[in-house]
């Protein structure tokens, strides 16, 4: 029969193994969620205004389709 001293140490070892296990995962993990923080906001390009020049629609100018009537109901 094994000693109670060997299992309170096995079962203090596998306690400690665990706890420096999470530890290291959740540095891990925090580390990772803060560089895709970090990467979200450094690729995005701030939002440019677009200027809208003459367009054409179908080959009208938008000025013409403005003057057209609207249908009826």
């Amino acid at each position: 029969m094994v000693q109670g001293w060997v299992t309170t140490l096995v079962l203090a070892f596998g306690i400690l193994v665990a706890v420096i296990g999470v530890i290291a995962y959740l540095r891990m993990f925090r580390k990772d969620r803060l560089s895709r923080a970090y990467q979200s906001t450094t690729d995005v390009p701030p939002p440019h205004p677009t200027i809208v020049g003459n367009t054409r629609e179908n080959g009208q100018d938008s000025k013409a389709k403005s003057e057209q009537a609207a249908p009826r109901d």
